[in-house]
């Protein structure tokens, strides 16, 4: 996880996803993992590992329906991304005060 948080800033995404990953242009990091995302269609899909690493190599194949616009091309590798969603992962409802 740790890996994970600093190839994400490494990589720009505090731009959109918020300087501590608290949503922005871009949905919120945190307790993003194990959510209920509406998709644009209006279809819901839960933010499991699968979705979270499909979000990250193909941003637009399902697109929040909050979102704004469609994350920009990465050229992360397939354990960057990994990393980056153990990351994601690492920041559940606790770190909401929710937990």
């Amino acid at each position: 996880a740790e890996r994970g948080e600093r190839i994400a800033a490494e990589s720009g995404c505090q731009a959109c996803h918020g300087g501590n990953w608290e949503g922005g242009i871009a949905p919120t990091f945190i307790g993003l993992a194990g959510s209920t995302v509406t998709l644009q269609d209006g279809t819901t899909v839960l933010a499991d590992t699968a979705y979270l690493t499909r979000s990250i190599t193909d941003p637009s194949a399902q697109k929040s329906g909050t979102a704004t616009m469609v994350m920009p091309p990465n050229q992360l590798t397939t354990e960057q991304v990994a990393d980056i969603v153990a990351f994601i992962e690492s920041l559940g409802r606790e770190s909401l005060g929710q937990g």
